[in-house]
């Protein structure tokens, strides 16, 4: 009996640990959106510094799990990959680079995010 108490124990510390781990990796960006900040990127593509990474963003009763890529030299965003998942259906949506500079208020926030998951990729690099 003792030793099934130790083992629960023991089962339960490991999965909050887990779950704290996981957690901290989890960067809460907005109320409704959460990175990766595991999957955050930084590389070189054909010359231009490219930033890319995941996100978790919900609204009421649907989740989407999206990939940004950021192209830093040209200054355009992409939502590459977005998965949608409401309680009834599940699609996947892709879209084109758009500019930053003519893009619309969307698009403006997009990069902004982005911005700040390249200053936190930075700030973990220099360390």
């Amino acid at each position: 009996m003792k030793l099934k108490k130790m083992l629960l124990a023991l089962g339960f510390s490991l999965v909050l640990s887990a779950s704290v781990f996981a957690a901290d990796n989890m960067w809460q960006y907005n109320q409704y959106t959460s990175i990766d900040m595991n999957s955050a990127k930084l590389y070189y593509d054909m010359g231009r510094q490219i930033l890319s990474f995941d996100t978790v963003e919900q609204s009421g009763e649907t989740t989407d799990y999206c990939t940004y890529v950021y192209n830093i030299d040209d200054q355009t965003i992409q939502l590459k990959k977005m998965i949608t998942k409401t309680k009834k259906h599940k699609y996947k949506s892709s879209f084109y680079p758009e500019s930053i500079k003519d893009g619309n208020a969307v698009i403006k926030a997009r990069a902004r995010m982005a911005n700040d998951v390249l200053a936190k990729v930075k700030e973990k690099n220099e360390k």
